[in-house]
């Protein structure tokens, strides 16, 4: 692979002045790498050179940002999912560093962090390209509004402790009337987060599927379902469920949409780059994550 010599930091502010974030920005100093580094608080990201608030949009492409060939993270993978949308927006690779517990996306460990990536800025690095879903969602006032996920879309209740119903068709066919506390709808990558969490299988992530998931439905007929990724997905949420409703897009890290009546959801035209190092191996990440094969 190309050689890297412009490289973007993406961490939160609590962890601005953490030691490893200084040393590894010192260490491409010293190796003639220029660097920018982009802060999340609560409220926005921060380009710290110029003091700007950018946004993860098509507009960002036109920004000084555009140059640079690679986006850090350092975090956990909700950090992680939050700079995704930057990597995919400037169509660049994104290499995770684990700062947070368990980080299937974050997958090179801290105290490796100067030699990985020294590595990937030479060029010893492979790609792996990821799956996103896009959807369309027309709230109760007939806004419309799209988003892209990298791990799931979750249409789910809030406010009440009431089930909510949908109905959910796969290229224009009724499958099912759910009653629900809602459906995750998810790409292989986002089947090690909240769709494993309700029964989902894990899901290579270069397969060509989309998982449906019921959160803990009504009826145990109501199963987990693997489609095809070209099929076509639309969530019509009933009417008397509709202000209890809510449309989350890979959880807080993008967007949440309140009392939504049609959600409709697709593969993306877009993929999103994934930096690893030569001896990354997604199964290897598994069975340490999940400490599968030790002894009980």
């Amino acid at each position: 692979m190309k050689k890297i010599k412009k490289v973007i930091l993406f961490t939160h502010d609590k962890y601005q002045k953490n030691k490893d974030i200084i040393k590894l920005s010192a260490f491409l100093k010293r190796k003639k790498i220029d660097t920018e580094i982009l802060l999340q608080s609560s409220k926005n990201v921060k380009v710290i050179s110029t003091g700007e608030n950018v946004q993860p949009s098509s507009k960002i492409n036109t920004t000084s940002l555009k140059s640079y060939g690679l986006i850090i993270v350092f975090g956990g993978d909700g950090l992680f999912l939050s700079a995704s949308k930057f990597a995919y927006f400037l169509n660049i690779p994104i290499l995770g560093i684990n700062f947070g517990k368990i980080g299937f996306l974050v997958d090179v460990d801290k105290k490796d962090i100067l030699k990985k990536v020294y590595e990937i800025i030479m060029g010893d690095y492979i790609i792996d390209k990821r799956m996103l879903i896009d959807a369309n969602v027309q709230d109760a006032n007939d806004n419309k509004i799209t988003s892209t996920s990298l791990n799931d879309i979750v249409v789910y209740n809030y406010g009440l402790l009431k089930m909510i119903q949908a109905k959910i068709y796969i290229n224009n066919f009724l499958v099912n009337i759910q009653r629900s506390d809602g459906v995750i709808i998810s790409t292989p990558t986002g089947s090690t987060a909240y769709s494993m969490s309700n029964g989902c299988p894990i899901v290579s992530p270069d397969a060509k599927v989309i998982s449906i998931t019921p959160i803990s439905p009504h009826t145990y007929s109501h199963r987990p379902l693997i489609i095809n990724h070209r099929d076509k997905i639309r969530i019509e949420i009933d009417k008397n469920s509709v202000k209890n409703t809510l449309v989350t897009f890979d959880g807080a890290n993008n967007l949440n949409v309140a009392h939504p009546k049609i959600i409709d959801i697709k593969k993306s035209n877009k993929t999103l780059m994934i930096a690893h190092p030569l001896d990354y191996n997604y199964f290897k990440i598994l069975n340490q994550k999940l400490k599968w094969g030790g002894r009980s």
